[in-house]
């Protein structure tokens, strides 16, 4: 269950991320009039069991039944973990393909929530979700080469991010009047570390996941060029951020 909507005066419109049909929406009548009915299953991100009837020439199904699997409603009661949740819920609607199988896509969702709810670093957890993201979907830059000449880059050459084109050198920098941050020992071993580790593994790199760094940069930044828009929902992290001196997303 990745949102719901509010439409008419009982209904809701409800957003899946299924493992055998991509991105699912739907309605869910008188959802909200009958609690009974859908139970706890509208709550963001709980994983259930849905059943629902394609209506033709209507881009939106009838949802017929949800059932519970499991809730993650609990971890959410922290503010600063509902907010990581909500970012991953919008780049997972944004992302994932109407009708298409995602059965890697679904799974990396079930795993970064896993690793929240064991305590990993939730920083960690979406530069994860992100790096993840971008690999499943054939968007991650290529990182051993410049995204300016294609010239294939040494591991201790300067590289600096660039928002769609990835790494580039540091001659195109100067050939091209380019800008921005420069990929750190830190920041190197932490995508390193993504391509082959769980989330759950990966505590030790909280210095390279947090926000304003260049792995955000490139990871967040690759993203939102691909969907063309600003995502929401870090804005309100980053708000959320700012005004807590404490909390478990590390403000």
């Amino acid at each position: 269950m990745l949102r719901t909507h509010e439409i008419g005066e009982a209904d809701l419109i409800v957003t899946l991320l299924c493992e055998r049909a991509g991105r699912v929406r739907g309605v869910a009548r008188a959802a909200r009039k009958s609690r009974r009915r859908f139970g706890g299953t509208l709550e963001p991100l709980s994983e259930v069991h849905a059943r629902w009837s394609e209506r033709e020439g209507h881009e939106l199904h009838r949802i017929d039944a949800l059932e519970l699997i499991r809730s993650h409603s609990a971890m959410q009661s922290d503010p600063g973990l509902q907010a990581i949740c909500a970012v991953l819920s919008e780049v997972a609607t944004s992302v994932a393909r109407e009708a298409q199988a995602d059965p890697q896509g679904f799974r990396l969702m079930g795993a970064v929530l896993e690793a929240l709810e064991s305590g990993t670093d939730p920083w960690v957890a979406l530069r994860y979700f992100e790096y993840w993201t971008l690999r499943l979907h054939g968007l991650l830059p290529d990182l051993s080469a410049c995204g300016g000449c294609g010239r294939a880059m040494s591991g201790g050459e300067r590289a600096v991010v660039s928002v769609g084109r990835g790494l580039v050198c540091a001659r195109c920098c100067g050939d091209h009047g380019v800008s921005g941050k420069a990929l750190g020992p830190a920041d190197l071993e932490f995508l390193d570390r993504a391509a082959r580790s769980r989330p759950e593994a990966m505590n030790d790199c909280g210095r390279a996941a947090r926000p304003g760094g260049v792995v955000e940069e490139l990871l967040r930044g690759t993203l939102e060029a691909f969907v063309e828009r600003t995502f929401r929902t870090y804005r309100h992290l980053a708000v959320l951020r700012r005004s807590s001196s404490s909390g478990s997303t590390g403000a």
